[in-house]
């Protein structure tokens, strides 16, 4: 789990926002994660552990070029 939700936009809104599809519902996603006082955490969070939705500001796809760039993996869910 995200260790700084508390401080986060999203904590208490529907999560299914963050997992839409159409492009519409992403970036309302993103647009709530621009003004997110914890979006850079959340985003370093994500790059190494959420395959998919919007976090961070990012798309799955998003995260996963910023991995590719980086020359980083998922960390597999259990593994700190």
């Amino acid at each position: 789990m995200f260790p700084y939700l508390d401080d986060a936009i999203c904590r208490g809104l529907d999560p299914e926002l963050f997992y839409a599809e159409s492009g519409a519902a992403i970036m309302k996603a993103k647009s709530l994660c621009a003004a997110c006082p914890v979006r850079e955490k959340c985003l370093e969070w994500a790059i190494k552990r959420e395959e998919f939705g919007v976090w961070g500001g990012t798309t799955a796809r998003e995260r996963a070029a910023i991995r590719r760039e980086r020359g980083l993996r998922l960390v597999p869910a259990g593994v700190a």
